[in-house]
């Protein structure tokens, strides 16, 4: 029955009145089940299925229902990702008992980083997809009357702002971040994270950088282009002339490993770890103080900044591999406020300097 005592709370895993009960519960809860003062018909959003903790609900109703082949296996995954967020506030709560307050309650610790392991601050797309998964929850719990009413019903979501402004202007990469890259082992990431940065690579494709990808007869670098969730792989190319110096210095100065070729290698040659990047980045990250950023984010950046240069739409999304025009057009859409000589990639081709 009782497997774990922390901070008040029992982890419990028994059946009583013919209902299973599990995981953390508040010592009153479980005193309260056992002497059969358990919440009755006068609670006002009990329904008549009776009382069953947030918990138990969630785990044995409410997974196993979308796990099924009627949701894709992406966004069964975000449920889990959500689930196990939400289950660290509303353990030991019943899940006709939660109420808009500790809605706004779980929201505000999730914004301030209260819940997380190392005190990280969520986004708002994050906790907006928390509490959409919360409100699922709480209409399936209606749906199989456990719930008389969904109470979170209709409340409005946190502001959004997209991804893609998230990105790095030339002086906070060259003053901040490119400074902080050098502190951390002495500058031996430096070239990766540049290497995303002047091509727009995504971290799989990063680590996949080979040798002979760079034709130097044609002044052209090759890019594998690698989705997530897809099997597609095809290549997109990029002008290292077009691009400018900063991209041409960096692949001149690059070592492929002896053996594999590869540029961004463990010891024995195999791409270095996705993971491990990620850590290393945010570590960067923190030194330059730019806490809200992560990898992807000098995607951004290259796209931004390639867009302050005046490329076309058709080029910009030919050099990102990019299928989404909305996407693309918001980039060129937010360069205009800025000058072309903001822009990482600015330099004087050879025709201006006739």
């Amino acid at each position: 029955m009782a497997k774990k005592v922390t901070a008040g709370k029992l982890e419990v895993d028994f059946t009583h009145d013919g209902r299973r009960y599990r995981g953390f519960v508040p010592v009153a809860t479980l005193a309260s089940l056992l002497t059969g003062s358990v919440p009755g018909e006068e609670d006002a959003n009990l329904g008549k299925a009776g009382p069953l903790l947030f918990t138990s609900f969630v785990e044995d109703f409410y997974l196993p229902r979308n796990s099924k082949p009627n949701k894709k296996p992406s966004a069964y995954e975000s449920d889990l990702c959500s689930v196990r967020a939400l289950k660290t506030f509303f353990v030991g709560k019943f899940l006709h008992e939660i109420t808009k307050g500790m809605r706004e309650d779980f929201k505000q610790q999730r914004l301030t980083g209260v819940l997380s392991k190392k005190g990280e601050i969520c986004s708002n797309n994050t906790v907006n997809r928390e509490l959409s998964c919360l409100s699922q929850i709480l209409e399936y719990g209606v749906e199989v009357d456990y719930v008389k009413e969904n109470p979170l019903e209709g409340l409005k979501r946190l502001p959004v702002v997209h991804r893609s402004m998230f990105w790095l202007t030339k002086e906070k990469f060259d003053k901040n971040f490119l400074p902080a890259v050098m502190k951390h082992k002495h500058g031996a990431f430096r070239d990766l994270f540049e290497f995303a940065t002047y091509t727009g690579g995504r971290l799989n494709e990063v680590l996949q950088a080979h040798k002979d990808d760079i034709n130097w007869d044609r002044a052209e670098l090759r890019l594998l282009t690698l989705k997530r969730r897809t099997t597609l792989k095809v290549h997109r190319y990029l002008s290292i002339k077009e691009i400018g110096p900063r991209l041409e210095d960096l692949l001149r100065r690059l070592k492929p490993h002896p053996e594999s070729g590869y540029f961004f290698t463990k010891r024995n040659g195999e791409p270095c770890n996705s993971d491990h990047i990620d850590h290393v980045f945010g570590t960067v990250r923190d030194l330059a103080g730019l806490k809200e950023n992560r990898f992807h984010d000098l995607r951004h950046t290259y796209a931004m900044h390639r867009a302050m240069t005046h490329v076309t739409f058709r080029q910009l999304q030919i050099e990102l591999g990019h299928a989404s025009p909305q996407s693309i057009q918001a980039y060129l859409d937010q360069a205009v406020r800025f000058d072309p000589k903001q822009s990482l990639f600015h330099h004087e081709k050879p025709e201006e300097g006739r």
